[in-house]
């Protein structure tokens, strides 16, 4: 690891951040970002992820939800924060956001 995937990797207090890595990855760093946070090789992550696909069938959803919800290295936001904060520009979206949360709060008053 060098040193500027180190600091990327880190708080300014020392702590690991969860990051998408860019250097061991095979897809989009999901597998190399975890095993880098855990200590956990990413081979054996993989391996479990491709039986929980064969057996179970959610390891295709547990990865994309995790490419999603896992920022990649270097940066702070997730895909799905970009994917929400650029819908809440758009004005269609963002009035029915706000009507959703009129009738939560009409609803929770009744």
């Amino acid at each position: 690891m060098n040193e500027n995937s180190n600091l990327e990797g880190t708080h300014k207090d020392g702590t690991k951040k969860l990051r998408r890595t860019t250097e061991g990855r095979m897809v989009t760093g999901v597998c190399s970002g975890i095993g880098d946070y855990t200590g956990i090789d990413p081979n054996i992550l993989r391996i479990g992820l491709a039986a929980v696909t064969v057996f179970g069938g959610a390891g295709i959803a547990l990865y994309a939800l995790a490419w999603l919800l896992i920022p990649a290295e270097g940066s702070d936001r997730s895909i799905a924060q970009d994917l929400v904060d650029k819908a809440r520009q758009q004005p269609g979206v963002q009035d029915a956001i706000d009507r959703t949360g009129d009738a939560l709060k009409k609803a929770s008053t009744r």
